[in-house]
């Protein structure tokens, strides 16, 4: 752990079981917790002990408790242990989205601090801490403004003793609304596979891993987040950067997205798509030029720059970067970029955020692409909108078949590729739609993170796998920890997945090698923060050995 040991005192009070006096420092809360289980249904007890902590009234787990905060029904399965603590401990350090703080100051000379629940032409709705309603008439309102202020009030677990915030957290930890486990954990017990599969770690000690690529002769490019492009070769992991580009690293930045050439065998280009921080935080897609194991020194050609992310707003501006990229079968680029938590730019033409991109291999603008004549410059590149934070997606090679994976809000779904579609965010929430002038999704499912694309070969290799998964499609979710399958072809909405993997931890990319074989690639943390650990991401191999009879129970390392 990262903290250190609890003190001797306090070791001993709890080994002889006497109840401590309140604690309000942090420090010792946090470090206990880490240290010790805590008690699930005492810390329920606690959480809805409205005489203490209240947050029932603002928070509701499963079928009790109030709606003015998120619901944290399933924050167990959403959040791992650091960040549970680090919610109660600093509840401004990472204010969720839609729950931010308003300030209001009015005629009267009163200042009201809470969430706004409702407003129209007449009056606005602020629901506080408390969760009281307060209505406010516009006509006095003299000021109002956004707080970097969490509406949960500071020093919530103050009144606690280390074992009670312990049980509070233990309880929090709990709350999920399926059997998967919790992100994170490591998944100690085995991962799970169908009959007949079995699954290696390939290579591991990866930084930040986001996204991979594989070459025709089976090498793995591996982007680590702080700007390094790594390869897996023969099941090792070079010691040496492919290249190392300059980035922005901060939060969900950095290096984000790679692909090869369709003629990379001939060509030896590499196309990236980074946050790079130099004038300004902005998406910079880049071609490099293979020779060997290694870029070839100077080879590096910027073909597309984006927008300053100083300029584009978002409650986390580090957020909902996107980043994934391929050649789609018309020799064409096809790149995604997150609405930085911002929401209306991506109903925009004049933004290239919450967009499909589609270029040219050399960075021009194609010539067909479907906004030419209501945009200009760069935006032309826009090839759909209305996307939230498509962080992969995939091209299936034999049809040309386009689905995009878009993390959502309040669902996670899958959307087929179009030419000019318009997917909705942020004037529809995610899942089903029926309202016109939107491309409602084909599969969804309640929110989570859903990550990783690929089509399961036609043609399979020799660590092929069988027929029923032959064109079907693969996706993972990075909090759930598992991969489905859908078949695309189904003409049933939304159409269904089934389960092919559990137990993985935090998986955030997978490809299909030549050999038919499939790789899946983990890290350890959401984000890049002060808890960011390197070295904790690895590469992992699938593939099916022909005996059905067989049932593995090893598990994946994460």
């Amino acid at each position: 752990m990262p903290f250190p040991p609890i003190s001797l005192a306090i070791a001993l009070a709890f080994g002889a079981g006497d109840e401590p006096s309140p604690a309000s420092d942090p420090a010792t809360l946090s470090r206990f917790a880490f240290e010790h289980p805590g008690d699930p249904d005492r810390g329920r007890s606690l959480f809805f002990d409205e005489a203490r902590l209240s947050c029932s009234k603002c928070h509701r787990a499963g079928d009790r408790g109030g709606e003015v905060g998120p619901d944290l029904s399933d924050v167990g399965a959403k959040l791992d242990l650091p960040y549970l603590i680090e919610a109660i401990l600093e509840p401004s350090r990472q204010i969720v989205e839609g729950y931010r703080s308003s300030v209001v100051a009015t005629t009267d000379g009163r200042v009201l601090t809470g969430l706004v629940r409702s407003e129209d032409g007449d009056r606005i709705l602020l629901v506080d801490a408390e969760a009281r309603e307060i209505p406010i008439p516009r006509s006095e309102i003299e000021d109002r403004s956004e707080s970097d202020a969490s509406p949960m009030p500071e020093g919530l677990a103050s009144s606690l003793s280390p074992a009670e915030f312990a049980d509070l957290i233990a309880f929090l930890a709990s709350l999920r609304s399926s059997d998967q486990p919790t992100p994170g954990s490591g998944v100690k017990g085995p991962a799970s596979l169908p009959p007949g599969f079995r699954r290696e770690t390939v290579a591991d000690g990866l930084t930040g891993a986001t996204a991979l690529a594989i070459s025709p002769d089976g090498l793995v490019f591996v982007c680590e987040q702080v700007g390094r492009l790594r390869i897996i070769k023969n099941g090792l992991l070079l010691p040496e950067p492919f290249a190392t580009l300059e980035v922005d690293d901060h939060w969900e930045r950095g290096l984000i997205g790679v692909c090869l050439d369709p003629e990379f065998e001939r060509n030896g280009f590499v196309y990236t798509v980074s946050v790079a921080s130099s004038p300004y935080p902005h998406h910079q897609i880049t071609r490099l030029t293979a020779e060997g194991d290694r870029a070839v020194p100077g080879s590096a050609v910027v073909l597309f720059e984006g927008d300053d992310q100083r300029r584009l707003g978002g409650n986390v501006p580090a957020g909902h970067q996107g980043g994934a990229i391929h050649f789609g079968p018309d020799g064409t680029l096809y790149v995604a970029i997150g609405e930085q938590t911002a929401g209306a730019p991506s109903q925009r033409l004049d933004s290239l955020l919450g967009k499909i991109l589609r270029l040219n291999p050399d960075g021009s603008i194609p010539g067909d692409n479907p906004f030419l004549d209501r945009s200009q410059g760069k935006y032309q590149a826009i090839w759909a909108l209305g996307c939230r934070n498509v962080f992969t997606f995939a091209i299936q090679p034999e049809t040309g078949l386009m689905l995009l994976n878009d993390v959502g809000g309040e669902a996670e779904e899958i959307n087929v590729g179009l030419p000019g579609a318009n997917y909705g965010w942020p004037v529809v929430e995610h899942g089903p739609t029926d309202r016109p002038g939107i491309t409602g999704p084909i599969h969804w499912y309640p929110t989570a993170s859903i990550c990783g694309g690929a089509f399961c070969p036609v043609s399979p290799g020799p660590g092929g796998f069988p027929a029923e998964y032959r064109g079907k499609y693969f996706f993972m979710d990075f909090v759930k920890g598992w991969i489905r399958v859908l078949d695309p072809a189904d003409p049933r909405r939304p159409i269904p997945a089934s389960a092919f993997a559990l137990g993985l931890a935090r998986p955030v990319d997978l490809a299909f090698a030549p050999d038919g074989s499939l790789y899946v690639l983990t890290r350890d943390a959401w984000v890049r923060d002060d808890r960011f650990r390197p070295g904790t991401g690895a590469l992992h191999r699938i593939w099916f050995d022909g005996d059905r009879a067989a049932s593995p129970r090893e598990g994946l390392r994460p």
